[in-house]
């Protein structure tokens, strides 16, 4: 009898851990939603060429963020401006300062396109991060409009530790 007990026992247990592990590895991910603002505080064209269609413009800029997202971050890309006025982006930003008030550096890909009434899309992907911030992952979407120093808007997204 006692044995039938203790083989009862092992089988409800073995079928318990699996669940339970699985609950752990569940709680453990968290997921935040993420928004706020952005605005470039200034903007260096390094390069711009000329073709028949396009005008490539190679660029840096600093943008602060508010919001989910609490500091300031230095972007290098490019931007095709074609002939119709509107334009496509490419490039990398990292960012520093808190997420959450988790505090670290995230470095963004970025791609995006400005439309003929210059309204901006961007999505930034985090490919790293680092200090507190090192097991993020996610993305942006940012959404504005086109000033002198670069698309000044909001940005939306899903920010997850794993």
């Amino acid at each position: 009898m006692f044995s039938n007990r203790l083989f009862n026992l092992f089988i409800a247990i073995a079928l318990l851990v699996p669940i339970a592990i699985r609950g752990i590895g569940l709680a453990a991910v968290q997921r935040t939603e993420a928004g706020g603002t952005f605005i470039p505080t200034s903007t260096t064209i390094t390069s711009a060429t000329e073709d028949k269609f396009n005008t490539v413009i190679d660029l840096s800029s600093t943008i602060t963020y508010t919001g989910t997202l609490e500091g300031t971050s230095t972007l290098q890309g490019t931007l095709v401006v074609h002939r119709d006025g509107s334009a496509t982006f490419r490039g990398a930003e990292i960012f520093t300062g808190l997420v959450n008030g988790m505090p670290g550096t995230l470095t963004f890909k970025l791609v995006g396109n400005y439309d003929v009434y210059q309204a901006v899309q961007l999505t930034n992907t985090i490919t790293s991060g680092t200090g507190e911030l090192a097991s993020l992952h996610g993305t942006l979407s940012k959404v504005g409009i086109a000033k002198d120093n670069g698309p000044v808007g909001t940005y939306t997204g899903q920010i997850s530790n794993q």
